[in-house]
C-alpha cells in the first residue's frame, strides 16, 4: 500500500522481518507484526516527537524570562 502524496501515511510490508512499517513525513516511523500495530506505534512515536518538541520550547521561553 504506497502513497504519492508528500505527508501521507505510508505501509510496506518487509518480508525479511515479517512485519510491517509505517513512515510518516517528515520522518516518523511506525513498527509492528501487523498494520493495526504499526500505526499504533507510528502514534506513540509521533506523539513523543510532538511532546518532546513542546517541551523543548517550554524551557526555552522559561530561560529566555531568566
Amino acid at each position: 500500500m504506497n502513497s504519492t502524496n508528500k505527508h501521507d501515511i505510508i505501509i510496506e510490508y518487509d518480508d525479511t522481518t515479517e512485519s510491517y512499517f509505517v513512515i510518516w513525513e517528515p520522518v516518523v516511523i511506525g513498527l509492528g507484526n501487523t498494520v493495526h500495530s504499526a500505526l499504533k506505534d507510528l502514534q506513540k512515536a509521533a506523539h513523543f516527537g510532538i511532546d518532546t518538541t513542546i517541551n523543548l520550547k517550554r524551557k526555552s521561553l522559561t530561560r529566555e524570562k531568566e
